[in-house]
């Protein structure tokens, strides 16, 4: 097999993009038009202001076993580059929190309301929300407008509000999900994600109907290599949710054990159900409305949580297709996908950090799903990828590795290590993930482990070209090539130690070969803090960054909300929220502030 070059392959790459654009959606598009017909209750086409709808499926509030819930409010749609400056953009949010048995908190609209002027980063304590009630576990809805000086709907449905979850030993913190019009109909979707090896990982799996109709449907395990494990029945009356331990492959009510590790629990009797990772989907009936879930992953006796979610399609028959590779041998990919999150050995903050991936392929819109990794250095240079002496790591089956590629069936998945490749010995850099067909980003996942703290935390990969030069031509925009946001972060010391701190994650994949000279805005309760010019980022280089190094000292301890912008190469953003009393480490792959307002609008059409 001849070695390919990254500038070859993205070029070889960018005459693949409008194929793929073309040959590829065009089935993908008719099948979502033939369960997608037009929502009655939706607003009317054309309308550019509207309320949309965002899921978080799992909050708790349990002092008695130390668990707390915050949510976390961006207000991060504005017009231009710098709308958040004069006032003159806000959002409104209305929350609906609704008990597990689908009891609203509030019997007489949202339990709060409230108006964030842009970008000012607000933080409400769950327990401030819930009335009355001593505790609190279930799910919530949030609708939110934008409200300024250009009607508009959100620009960025995953990056508008974020929960995070606190124990004296664990935290995390997960963005809610889009609940668009045009998911709002009684039909049948597919929602999967990996699993981690259940040998090594506690996983439950918390599911939330936020509809006034009921949801029910199927929840199915599957193991590596597509098989079904289980297959359990589900039905949810509105605004109810449920628990399922992956482990024993059952519905459970407890929630405390997924956050916290008890004196009395006792070992398991019986084995998991499969001791490596898998697949898990979730397909509602037709005729029924959808869910959301989250699934709580647990290292097997620790206290240690983190929080990961699976993604929406719709369901339809995989098309057959040939092997993606020219008359020269050379992959031919649709897209490409990418994380900044790989280390192996790396010492940042005083802590090492070595990264794990978890790939599947859920439901391929064809036969199978391709992949062909790589991993680039911060000065873009190839590090890794598979070509003659250099094979895939044992983790993989030989079965699933065809021509340098890994090739993934329907609800297949495979896990590999940084560890296990041929790296320097201390690294820090991206991946690329090269697919054929077109896949969803959020079904590849990269595990962070600390070595001191004995710490995991789990986020996904980020959706590639395809997707962000949709995103660079939305108009409310300003002309910016990169707007990426995080939340969630935070900088704080006592005196010579180290309380909370962030590494930020950034990788160039412009494929023009541009140079980025990206900046971090920073922005707290009162707006924009301070930015940060961070230099150059040369073409396919993914580096990595210390906040409290940047900031000497500009930043006090607030919650914050970070934005990376760069006029004109395209990068993408990951950040590590680091705990050092905690002991601890949560992710958030960052989003782009315009990743849903070309998709999801004010109508419901496909």
């Amino acid at each position: 097999m001849k070695f390919v070059n990254r500038r070859d392959f993205l070029s070889l790459l960018s005459g693949s993009l409008g194929a793929a654009a073309v040959a590829r959606c065009i089935p993908l598009q008719r099948t979502w038009a033939a369960v997608n017909p037009q929502n009655s209750s939706a607003p009317t086409s054309g309308k550019q202001e509207c309320w949309l709808d965002i899921c978080a499926p799992f909050l708790v509030h349990a002092p008695e076993a130390g668990i707390h819930s915050e949510i976390f409010l961006t207000s991060d749609t504005f017009v231009g580059r710098k709308g958040y400056e004069d006032g003159a953009d806000a959002t409104e949010y209305e929350i609906y929190l609704y008990a597990a048995d689908g009891t609203p908190v509030s019997q007489t609209g949202p339990a709060k309301q409230l108006v964030v002027p842009a970008m000012q980063t607000t933080v409400l304590n769950l327990a401030d929300v819930i009335g009355e009630r001593k505790s609190f576990w279930g799910g919530m809805k949030i609708r939110l407008r934008p409200r300024g000086r250009q009607a508009m709907h959100a620009s960025d449905l995953f990056s508008s509000a974020f929960v995070r979850w606190k124990t004296d030993s664990s935290f995390d913190n997960v963005h809610a999900n889009p609940d668009p019009w045009e998911w709002k109909r009684p039909d049948s979707f597919f929602y999967s994600m990996p699993f981690p090896p259940l040998q090594q990982y506690e996983s439950v799996f918390s599911l939330f109907n936020p509809n006034a109709e009921k949801s029910a449907g199927t929840i199915t395990l599957h193991n590596e290599s597509g098989e079904k494990l289980k297959e359990l029945p589900y039905e949810l009356k509105p605004h109810a949710s449920l628990l399922l331990d992956l482990r024993r492959g059952e519905f459970v009510n407890d929630f405390a054990p997924a956050f916290t590790s008890s004196r009395n629990d006792r070992p398991s009797k019986s084995l998991p159900l499969t001791p490596n990772g898998g697949t898990l989907a979730v397909v509602n009936q037709p005729g029924s409305t959808k869910s959301f879930g989250y699934l709580l992953i647990k290292r097997s006796g620790s206290s240690r949580f983190s929080v990961e979610h699976p993604i929406h399609q719709p369901p339809f028959k995989p098309l057959t297709a040939p092997a993606p590779f020219d008359s020269a041998g050379r992959f031919k990919p649709k897209n490409v996908l990418y994380t900044p999150l790989v280390f192996h050995s790396k010492q940042i903050g005083g802590i090492t950090l070595d990264s794990r991936f978890h790939l599947s392929s859920g439901a391929p819109i064809e036969e199978f799903l391709w992949m062909k990794p790589f991993i680039t250095d911060p000065n873009g240079n190839i590090a890794w990828q598979v070509a003659g002496e250099t094979v895939f790591p044992a983790t993989i089956s030989p079965k699933q590795v065809q021509r340098e590629t890994i090739k993934l069936g329907g609800m297949q998945s495979c896990t590999f290590a940084a560890a296990d490749l041929v790296l320097p010995k201390t690294f820090s850099g991206g991946m690329s993930l090269a697919v054929t067909p077109t896949t969803n980003h959020t079904l590849m996942k990269v595990e962070l482990r600390v070595k001191e703290w004995g710490a995991h935390a789990f986020t996904h990969f980020r959706p590639g070209l395809q997707s962000a030069r949709g995103y660079q031509a939305s108009t409310p925009r300003g002309g910016l090539a990169t707007d990426y946001i995080a939340c969630g972060a935070r900088v704080e010391r006592n005196g010579a130690r180290n309380i909370r701190d962030e590494i930020i994650g950034v990788i160039n994949i412009d494929d023009k070969v541009l140079t980025g000279n990206p900046a971090l805005e920073v922005f707290a309760g009162g707006g924009l803090v301070t930015r940060i010019e961070l230099g150059e980022v040369p073409a396919f280089a993914a580096r990595h960054y210390l906040l409290s190094e940047l900031a000497s000292g500009k930043i006090g301890p607030h919650d914050l909300t970070l934005r990376l912008v760069d006029e004109r190469a395209t990068l993408l953003m990951s950040v590590v929220h680091l705990d050092y009393i905690r002991r601890d480490l949560s992710l958030d792959h960052g989003s782009d502030r315009f990743s849903t307002f070309n998709d999801y609008g004010c109508a419901a059409s496909a």
